[in-house]
C-alpha cells in the first residue's frame, strides 16, 4: 500500500472514531446534566477532568511505544522488548494511581469549594473510581501504542468505537436506576476495563509473535524507553497538566456551576482539537519511517501536505462553530444553556485554531527526534498558562473565562508562532515557501467563506430564514469555497479516478 493511501485510510479511521466519540460525548453530557443538575454535573466534571494527571504517563508511553514500534516493526524481538518494558512499568504505575486516588478521596472535599457537603460522600467514592478508570487506561497504553506504531489504525479505532458505544449504554442504563455521580463514573470505569482487554486481544491477533515477557527486558531497552518517554512525559504531559490544573483552579476558586460552564464550553472545542490531533498523529509513523530511510525531501512534502489538510479541516470547522455557537449550544442542551457558556466557548474555539494550523509539526518533529526544544516549550507554555489563569482569577474576568483567555494567549504564542518557526528552521524550509504551499489556500478560502456568509446574513437573509437553514447554507458555502480554492487538485484527481474506473467498467461490460 502506498504511503499516501495508508495515511488517508488511517486518518479516515481516526475521523470515524472521533465522530463516534463526539456524538457519544455530546449525548452523555446532556443526559448527565439533566439527571444530576448543574451542581452534580460540576462536581463530577471536576473529578473526571481535573484529576487526569496519571494520563500524562499513559500519553507518554503511547507516543514512545508508537515511535519504537514504527522503528522496529520488522524486528519482533526488539519490538517485544519495548512493549514488555512499557507494560510492566505501567502496571506498577497503575497500582500507585489507585492508591494515590484512594488517599486523596479523604481530603478532596476540603480542597475544592465546588464540592459542597451534600456531595462529599459521593465525591469520595467517585474519586476512587476515577483512579481505577485511569489505571485501566494506563494498562491499555502499551497495546494501543503498538497498534498505532504498526499503523493498524482501523483496528485500534474499532476498539475505541466499541468502548465509546459501551460507555454510552452503561451510563444511560445506570442513570435510569441511580442518579448519582458514582453511577456515571462506575460506567466509565467498567468501559475502561473492557477497552483495555479488547486492545490487548486485538494487538495479539494483529501482530504475529507479540508477547509480554519480563525476561526480555534489559538495561539498554529501559534506557532508550526512558529517554523517549521522559520527553513525551514532559511534552504531552505538560498539555494534560495544563488542562487539568486549569479545570481544578475553576473548582478551587469558583462554584460547581462555574465548573459546569467551563466544562460544557470546553466539550465541542475539545472534540475538534482531538479530531485534528487524530488527523495529525497518523503522520508520526510515516515521518519516522522516512527519517530512518534518509528521505528528507519526502518528509518536507508530507509536512506541507499534512499542514494543508489539517488547516482546511480546522478553518472550516471552527468557522462554522464560531458563527453558530449560541444556536448549537441551545439545540444541544435543549435551551438550558448555563449563563456565560456562549462566550467562553467562542474564546476556546479561538484557542483551538493554532493547533489546527500548525500542530502537524509536533508529530513530525517527534518522528525525526527533535525532542528537547518541544519539551522545553511545552513545559513553559503550561506554567505560563496556569500563572496567567491565577492572575485573571483575581477578579479581572469571570471564573470560567479566566482559563479560556489564558489558553488563547499561550497557545497562539507557542503553537501558532514558535512551533512552526522551530520546525521550519530544523528542516530548512523557507517560511514563504511553506506559507505558499500549505497555508495560503486554506486562509484564502476562509476569507472568501466569511465574506459570502456575511453578505447572505446581513443583506439577503437577515431575519427571514431559520438558523438551521442558514447553517446548511453556510456549510455548503464553506465546503464549496475550500473545495474550489484549497482542494482543487485533490478534487480533480478524485473526479479523474472515478471517471477512469467508470469507463473501465463500461468497457468490461461491453
Amino acid at each position: 500500500m502506498s504511503l499516501r493511501k495508508r495515511i488517508i485510510i488511517n486518518a479516515g479511521s481516526n475521523w470515524a472514531s472521533m465522530l463516534v466519540a463526539a456524538v457519544v460525548g455530546l449525548v452523555l453530557v446532556r443526559i448527565i446534566l439533566r439527571d444530576l443538575d448543574a451542581a452534580g454535573y460540576g462536581v463530577w466534571a471536576l473529578l473526571a477532568t481535573g484529576l487526569r494527571y496519571p494520563m500524562i504517563l499513559e500519553r507518554a508511553f503511547v507516543l514512545a511505544i508508537n515511535r519504537f514500534v514504527a522503528f522496529y516493526r520488522s524486528d519482533i524481538k526488539e519490538l517485544n522488548r519495548f512493549v514488555s518494558a512499557s507494560f510492566i512499568i505501567l502496571t506498577a504505575l497503575a497500582i500507585l494511581t489507585v492508591a494515590a486516588m484512594t488517599l486523596l478521596s479523604f481530603v478532596i472535599s476540603d480542597i475544592f469549594s465546588a464540592i459542597t457537603p451534600e456531595f462529599e460522600r459521593d465525591a469520595r467514592i467517585a474519586c476512587i473510581l476515577v483512579g481505577i478508570t485511569l489505571a485501566f487506561k494506563m494498562l491499555e497504553a502499551s497495546f494501543s501504542g503498538t497498534l498505532q506504531g504498526c499503523q493498524y489504525y482501523t483496528r485500534y479505532n474499532g476498539v475505541v468505537i466499541t468502548a465509546n458505544l459501551l460507555r454510552a449504554v452503561l451510563t444511560i442504563g445506570l442513570l435510569v436506576f441511580w442518579k448519582s455521580i458514582i453511577a456515571v463514573q462506575l460506567a466509565f470505569g467498567i468501559t475502561a476495563a473492557v477497552s483495555a482487554l479488547l486492545m490487548f486481544i486485538v494487538a495479539r491477533r494483529s501482530i504475529a509473535d507479540l508477547r509480554v515477557n519480563a525476561r526480555l527486558i534489559n538495561k539498554e531497552t529501559l534506557r532508550e524507553l526512558w529517554r523517549y518517554t521522559s520527553h513525551s512525559f514532559a511534552r504531552s504531559g505538560s498539555s494534560i497538566f495544563m488542562y487539568s490544573t486549569m479545570a481544578l483552579l475553576v473548582g478551587w476558586a469558583g462554584t460547581a456551576a462555574h465548573v459546569t460552564v467551563f466544562d460544557i464550553a470546553s466539550r465541542i472545542p475539545g472534540f475538534v482539537r482531538g479530531f485534528l490531533a487524530a488527523t495529525q498523529v497518523v503522520f508520526l509513523p510515516a515521518v519516522s519511517d522516512l527519517w530512518a530511510k534518509g528521505r528528507i525531501e519526502a518528509i518536507k512534502a508530507v509536512i506541507k501536505k499534512g499542514t494543508r489538510i489539517s488547516s482546511v479541516l480546522a478553518c472550516a470547522l471552527l468557522l462554522l462553530l464560531f458563527i453558530f455557537t449560541e444556536k448549537i449550544l441551545a439545540l444541544w442542551l435543549k435551551g438550558a444553556v448555563p449563563e456565560g457558556t456562549v462566550w467562553v466557548m467562542r474564546v476556546l474555539i479561538i484557542s483551538v485554531l493554532p493547533g489546527g494550523l500548525f500542530e502537524i509539526w509536533l508529530p513530525a518533529l517527534v518522528g525525526i527526534g527533535h525532542l528537547r526544544g518541544l519539551t522545553i516549550a511545552s513545559i513553559a507554555a503550561a506554567l505560563i498558562a496556569i500563572l496567567m489563569e491565577l492572575i485573571l482569577l483575581r477578579g479581572f474576568v469571570t471564573v470560567p473565562m479566566a482559563p479560556a483567555i489564558a489558553l488563547v494567549v499561550v497557545l497562539w504564542a507557542k503553537t501558532g508562532l514558535w512551533l512552526p518557526l522551530y520546525g521550519l528552521h530544523k528542516l530548512g524550509i523557507r517560511p514563504y515557501e511553506y506559507l505558499k504551499d500549505s497555508l495560503y489556500q486554506p486562509l484564502a478560502a476562509s476569507i472568501v467563506s466569511i465574506a459570502i456568509i456575511w453578505v447572505l446574513n446581513s443583506v439577503l437573509l437577515k431575519g427571514t430564514v431559520h438558523w438551521l437553514v442558514m447553517l446548511v447554507l453556510a456549510t455548503l458555502i464553506v465546503t464549496a469555497s475550500f473545495t474550489v480554492i484549497s482542494l482543487r487538485k485533490e478534487t480533480v484527481d478524485l473526479i479523474v479516478t472515478v471517471r477512469k474506473r467508470f469507463r473501465s467498467e463500461q468497457e468490461y461490460k461491453i
